[in-house]
C-alpha cells in the first residue's frame, strides 16, 4: 500500500508539473509566435534584399559593359557625339555605384577613352587635345581613390603618370610613377629611367613645338579639278608620328631616349628658332 500511494504521490507530482509548463507554453505561445514570425520576416527580408542587390550589380555591370563598347567604337569611328553619350553613361553609373567595384572600374575607362580621344586629337587640334588629357588625369585619380583592389589601383597610377606625359608635366608623371606598386611597378620604374634620360627631354621639346598646319581655305568646287591641296599635318619626326598617330608619346619618349643614346648637343635659341621638327628630327633619332 505504502508503495502504491508513493507511486500515486510522484504521478501527481509530474501530472502537476507538466500542467505548469503547459500554462506557461500556453501564456507565452504569443510571444513565441510572434519570434517567430518576426525570424521568418528577418530572413525573407534579407533574402529579397540580397536578390536585389545582385540583380541590380548584374544590371550595373551590363550597364557599363555597354557604354564602354559604345565609347570604344565611337572613338574608332571618330564620332564626338556618340564619345561625349558614353562618357555621360560612365559618369553616371561611376555615381551610381559611387561605393560598388563599377564605379573604380568606369573611371578607369573613362581615362582610358579620354586619353586616347586626346591622343587622336592632337593632329587636329591641341587645346581639345591637352583638354582629354587633363580629363584623363582627373579619371585615372578618381578610379585609385575609389577602388580597394590594389591592382585597379596602381594600373589607374600609371595611366595616370601616362597622361601627365602627354602633357609635358615630366615631374608630376614621375611623382606618380614612384607611388606604382604590383604588377605595373617594373613598368613605371622603367618610364621614370626613361623620363631622366636627356634624349627624352630633346624629344619632349620637340613634342612641345609641334603645330598643326590650319586647314586650307581653297575647296575644290568640281571633282576633276586637282588644287593641290596640302595635308592638314605638319611634317613630322618620325617619333612625332609614331607619338600621334599610334603608339603615344610616352612610348615615342621612350623610342627617342634608346636611340638618340647620349644627350644632344646645346644649340642656341637663335639656331633653333623656327626650325620644323621634321629639321630637328635627326637629332632626336
Amino acid at each position: 500500500m505504502k508503495s502504491e500511494r508513493r507511486h500515486d504521490l510522484q504521478t501527481n507530482v509530474l501530472a502537476d508539473w507538466l500542467g505548469e509548463k503547459v500554462k506557461k507554453i500556453q501564456d507565452n505561445a504569443t510571444w513565441v509566435g510572434g519570434g517567430l514570425l518576426l525570424i521568418l520576416i528577418v530572413v525573407v527580408f534579407l533574402f529579397v534584399r540580397q536578390n536585389r542587390l545582385a540583380g541590380a550589380a548584374s544590371e550595373g555591370w551590363t550597364r557599363f559593359q555597354r557604354a564602354r563598347a559604345a565609347g570604344l567604337v565611337a572613338l574608332s569611328q571618330q564620332q564626338p557625339l556618340a564619345l561625349n553619350n558614353a562618357v555621360r553613361d560612365l559618369e553616371s553609373l561611376a555615381r551610381d555605384y559611387a561605393d560598388a567595384p563599377i564605379s573604380s572600374y568606369a573611371n578607369l575607362t573613362l581615362g582610358d577613352l579620354q586619353l586616347q580621344n586626346g591622343r587622336m586629337q592632337y593632329s587636329l587640334n591641341k587645346s581639345a587635345a591637352q583638354e582629354a588629357f587633363e580629363s584623363a588625369t582627373g579619371y585615372y585619380q578618381a578610379a585609385a581613390m575609389s577602388t580597394q583592389s590594389d591592382n585597379i589601383k596602381n594600373q589607374a597610377r600609371y595611366c595616370e603618370g601616362k597622361s601627365l606625359e602627354w602633357q609635358l608635366k615630366l615631374r608630376e608623371a614621375k611623382a606618380v610613377y614612384q607611388k606604382v606598386t604590383g604588377p605595373y611597378q617594373p613598368e613605371a620604374e622603367e618610364r621614370i629611367r626613361n623620363l631622366d634620360r636627356q634624349g627624352t627631354d630633346a624629344f619632349y621639346k620637340e613634342y612641345a613645338a609641334w603645330e598643326p598646319k590650319p586647314k586650307p581655305t581653297e575647296e575644290k568646287r568640281y571633282d576633276d579639278v586637282d588644287f593641290k591641296l596640302e595635308d592638314q599635318s605638319a611634317p613630322l619626326s618620325t617619333e612625332i608620328e609614331a607619338a600621334i598617330q599610334n603608339i603615344g608619346a610616352e612610348d615615342a619618349a621612350e623610342e627617342a631616349a634608346t636611340e638618340g643614346g647620349e644627350a644632344p648637343a646645346e644649340e642656341s635659341e637663335e639656331s633653333t628658332e623656327g626650325a620644323s621638327p621634321t629639321a630637328n628630327s635627326d637629332k632626336v633619332e
